[in-house]
């Protein structure tokens, strides 16, 4: 069994990977008071591998491995790292480093299927990601996320009210609720061209697969077709790890 763990800038997401597949465990809010009580009551199998995928503060790595080592002390471990190519993926960027590992966890899961795909993570930013078929990557967006664009309006224009229960229409009746009408409607409209684009592109319609936090209210405001995935990036991590694993039995087979 391996226990994957995805460190968002929010929450600490934990999966397990074993005979049946990939599964959710729990998701842990970083600003609880309760965070190392629900930790420990967690039930989790001493793992055979353990993967982390980390896009937060270094100290919040840091205090997981702590609390991984003391209750099960020296596993194999892989902290991912995004990679110019990894299996069927071929990351665009000239640098690969610059890449979010989120995004690369993420196309690399997508790239175990054959056909154009169009990924969208929606959570603290809103990022998209073209993927061919082949597998090769053909470049992406970042987007501010809903939190980020209510906060940069809110700052800029002291005037402009929001609270908890604004509500999301067609045409809002108050300055709340247009407030968060309008900025999913910016995040729906990005994500609408760019599938449109990406679709002129290759002369195909892409598959657009969602997945992050804000992924069910997003889905809801889009005019297009569209799959939710919530363990896209856990799935990456477990390809991750398979990925190191076939690496590891090549450079064995060739000093052998």
């Amino acid at each position: 069994m391996d226990l994957l763990f995805d460190l968002g800038n929010t929450r600490m997401k934990i999966a397990v990977r074993d005979a049946a597949g990939v599964r959710p465990v729990a998701a842990l809010a970083w600003d609880t008071p309760d965070f190392l009580s629900h930790w420990h009551a967690l039930d989790l199998a001493a793992p055979e591998r353990i993967a982390i995928a980390n896009v937060t503060r270094t100290h919040r790595l840091d205090a997981l491995l702590a609390l991984l080592a003391a209750r099960f002390g020296d596993r194999p471990m892989a902290i991912a790292q995004t990679q110019a190519q990894c299996g069927r993926l071929r990351v665009a960027y000239a640098q690969p480093e610059k890449l979010g590992v989120d995004r690369f966890l993420a196309l690399l899961a997508a790239s175990q299927q054959a056909r154009l795909q169009m990924l969208v993570g929606v959570g603290t930013a809103l990022t998209i990601d073209a993927l061919a078929a082949d597998g090769r990557h053909l470049g992406g967006q970042i987007v501010p996320g809903v939190r980020l664009m209510r906060a940069a309006m809110t700052t800029a224009a002291p005037n402009v009210d929001w609270h908890e229960g604004a509500q999301c229409t067609d045409f809002a009746a108050d300055t709340a609720s247009a407030l968060e009408s309008g900025i999913w409607c910016a995040l729906a409209g990005a994500v609408e061209r760019s599938a449109s684009r990406l679709a002129m592109r290759e002369s195909a319609a892409p598959l657009l697969i969602l997945h992050g936090g804000d992924a069910p209210m997003l889905a809801a405001q889009l005019g297009v077709p569209v799959q939710r995935d919530a363990l896209l990036v856990m799935r990456g991590l477990a390809a991750y790890l398979d990925a190191g694993m076939a690496q590891s039995r090549a450079e064995s087979s060739r000093g052998s």
